[in-house]
C-alpha cells in the first residue's frame, strides 16, 4: 500500500486539492459560482481559469466521475510519465480547455479538461517506445468512452462498447501478448481522431487531448521521456 501511494503521490495531491472544493460545492453552491469559468475572466478575473479546475459543473454524478477518472488516469500516467510532464500536461491541458470554453461555453467548470491533457499525453506515449503498464490503453479508452456522455446517449453506448472491446483485447493478449502493441497503436490513433471530432463539433474536451498529445511528442523529441518501473 505504501509503495502504491508513493508512486501516485502527485495524483493524490492533485486529487485532494480538487476534491475538497468540488465536494464543498454540493452543500454550498456558491463555491461553484465563485470559482467557475465565466465571462468575468475577460474583465480581469483571470484566476478563474485555474479555479474552474477544482469545481465541477456536472452535478454530483459529474463530480464523482471526474474525481474517479483523475485518480485512475492520473495514477496510470504517473507510472509512465516524468512527474514534470504529468503536471505540465494536466495544467496546460486544463488551461487549454478553459480558454476554449470561454468561446464555446463561457460559463462552466471541471477538471475533465485537465484529465484530457493527461489522456492525450498517455495516448502518444503508448506508441513512442515508453514502457507502460499493460492496462494503459484500457484506461485511455475508458476515459474517451466516458467523455462520449457529453455528446449523446448513442455516443456513450458506442464509447462503452469500444472500451469493453479494448479491455477484452488486452486481457486476451496479456502483458507480453502479440496483440498489445497493435491495441496500443489503435487506441492512440482512435484517441487522436476522437479528439479531432470533439474539436470539430465544439466540445471543449477535444483541444486538451490534442495539446496533451503534442506535449508528448515534444517531450520525446527533447529526450524527456524515461522508463519507469511498473
Amino acid at each position: 500500500m505504501h509503495e502504491a501511494v508513493a508512486r501516485s503521490r502527485l495524483t493524490l495531491t492533485v486529487l485532494i486539492v480538487t476534491a475538497v472544493p468540488s465536494l464543498l460545492q454540493i452543500p454550498f453552491p456558491a463555491v461553484l459560482t465563485a470559482l467557475q469559468r465565466s465571462p468575468a475572466v475577460r474583465d480581469g478575473e483571470v484566476w478563474r481559469l485555474l479555479t474552474s479546475l477544482v469545481v465541477q459543473d456536472g452535478g454530483w454524478l459529474g463530480t464523482v466521475s471526474n474525481l474517479l477518472f483523475l485518480l485512475v488516469v492520473g495514477a496510470t500516467a504517473e507510472r509512465v510519465l516524468p512527474r514534470r510532464l504529468w503536471l505540465a500536461s494536466y495544467v496546460v491541458g486544463g488551461l487549454t480547455g478553459q480558454l476554449v470554453g470561454l468561446a464555446w461555453q463561457p460559463v462552466g467548470a471541471g477538471n475533465s479538461v485537465a484529465v484530457c491533457g493527461l489522456a492525450g499525453t498517455l495516448a502518444v506515449a503508448l506508441v513512442v517506445g515508453v514502457e507502460a503498464p499493460r492496462w494503459t490503453p484500457v484506461v485511455v479508452i475508458w476515459w474517451c468512452g466516458a467523455l462520449a456522455a457529453t455528446i449523446s446517449v448513442t455516443a456513450l453506448v458506442i464509447g462503452t462498447a469500444a472500451a469493453l472491446g479494448t479491455q477484452a483485447a488486452v486481457m486476451a493478449g496479456g502483458e507480453a501478448g502479440r496483440g498489445r502493441p497493435t491495441v496500443a497503436r489503435l487506441v492512440c490513433w482512435a484517441t487522436l481522431a476522437y479528439a479531432a471530432l470533439l474539436t470539430a463539433v465544439g466540445n471543449v474536451h477535444g483541444p486538451p487531448i490534442l495539446v496533451g498529445a503534442a506535449m508528448a511528442l515534444l517531450a520525446r523529441g527533447g529526450g524527456r521521456f524515461h522508463h519507469r518501473r511498473r
